[in-house]
């Protein structure tokens, strides 16, 4: 039933979103991935744990975050945790205002007992996909932010078990430390140019004082 509703989706875009996403669904996983300007990728899922039959309590949501993504390259597939490491957790009791779920305002409004995980890596290649495995009891909704582009459209897609995301491009890397050095040059060589022009109008003082 669930990719049944997710093809339909899919296939009809705006038309189906607003009576497919027109409210919270609990048991659903929700996973914003942000597109860093610096390069890097932040991914963010989050569970409520008073509707997710999966997952109760934090300790479970930390096993389901091991498995949950695998992200393919083109050539290679290997879990999330493998490029990004150990995710982060926290608790909140608000939902997320810019999800793809139109949110009705009492739902807005009500406390949830909503539990996260979130990785922050800088994606090699820059390219890539998230995929859920073929074995995955999870449905998650799946938006894609653009730090570059506030108020942008977000893309997004409703994934089940075997179910890949759209391509995701991160932004090139920014080399802070090559970005460090030139400052660092470039502040040396003003302080050398000005050192030589005090010394050659000192030098140019100390002639027209011996001449008089």
């Amino acid at each position: 039933m669930t990719r049944a509703l997710r093809q339909l989706v899919l296939t009809w875009g705006a038309l189906v979103l607003p009576l497919f996403v027109c409210a919270h669904n609990g048991e659903v996983l929700l996973a914003r991935l942000t597109m860093h300007a610096d390069g890097a990728c932040s991914l963010k899922v989050t569970a409520d744990l008073e509707a997710n039959f999966n997952i109760r309590e934090r300790a479970e949501l930390a096993k389901v975050a091991e498995g949950l993504f695998t992200v393919s390259t083109g050539k290679d597939l290997f879990p999330l945790t493998q490029a990004a490491g150990s995710p982060d957790f926290s608790s909140s009791t608000k939902l997320e205002t810019d999800s793809p779920f139109q949110h009705t305002a009492d739902e807005l409004a009500k406390d949830y007992r909503l539990e996260s995980a979130e990785w922050r890596w800088t994606p090699q290649p820059r390219n890539f996909l998230l995929r859920l495995p073929d074995e995955s009891p999870h449905t998650v909704l799946l938006w894609l932010v653009d730090e570059t582009k506030p108020g942008a459209k977000a893309r997004w897609v409703m994934m089940v078990a075997g179910d890949e995301s759209p391509l995701i491009q991160a932004h090139e890397a920014k080399d802070h430390l090559g970005l460090r050095m030139l400052i660092l040059c470039g502040a040396t060589m003003l302080i050398v140019a000005a050192a030589l022009a005090f010394g050659f109008f000192g030098l140019r003082r100390l002639r027209a004082k011996s001449v008089a």
